[in-house]
């Protein structure tokens, strides 16, 4: 009997400790399986799928954006040179639209068409001529003739042809005091010259105040 307790006793030893074993294996099973199983869990895994996906989706939008700009872009070095030629054509003309009127070609003229230019005509401040001689201005605005009207006597054309230039001219014939205006309203080449010291076609002391759209 007591060699049957005590062989009953060692087989009950060696089972606990088998299951000792068994336990402690299985422990470490579960922590090993549930590392591996974080690693490869979705979530984990999504992480860089999600930051894949973003910038796939900042590619995207860069390329619509770029896209978008090219195809709708409200300025081109097209659409800038149109628009500043449509500007020119509005206030600039053909220089060869100017005709030649005593002595002043198209390329003599002095553009005082800006808003803040003098259009002053000097008389005989430079010895027996205008200053200057030709002058160009827009629609709407006044030129001064200032000086001796009484020694240089003014008058719209040239001494061959009074009606030289285009109709209607501003100008007129002035022989007294020291200034005199004249305002432009409509546009075109008006001559003028000095009665006293003027000749041939308008040569000598004699002008043009052209005037453009």
């Amino acid at each position: 009997m007591p060699l049957i307790r005590r062989a009953s006793r060692s087989a009950k030893l060696t089972a606990l400790v088998a299951l000792s074993l068994a336990c402690a294996r299985c422990s470490s099973d579960a922590v090993d399986t549930g590392a591996a199983s974080n690693a490869g869990s979705p979530a984990h895994a999504g992480a860089p799928a999600s930051s894949g996906g973003h910038a796939g989706t900042s590619e995207q939008g860069n390329a619509g954006s770029n896209e978008g700009g090219a195809s709708g872009a409200p300025f081109s070095p097209a659409g800038a040179g149109g628009e500043t030629t449509g500007q020119g054509g509005a206030t600039d003309e053909p220089t060869d639209a100017i005709p030649t009127f005593n002595g002043c070609a198209a390329e003599d003229y002095e553009d005082q068409s800006a808003a803040a230019a003098p259009r002053v005509i000097e008389i005989a401040t430079q010895g027996l001529t205008f200053t200057p001689p030709c002058l160009l201005i827009a629609v709407g605005q006044t030129v001064r003739f200032q000086g001796s009207l009484s020694s240089h006597p003014l008058a719209p054309g040239n001494p061959e042809d009074p009606d030289a230039g285009s109709a209607a001219s501003p100008i007129q014939a002035t022989s007294s005091g020291q200034s005199v205006e004249f305002k432009f309203p409509d546009a075109g080449t008006f001559p003028y010259y000095c009665e006293l010291h003027s000749f041939g076609d308008g040569q000598g002391m004699a002008g043009v105040v052209h005037v453009r759209p």
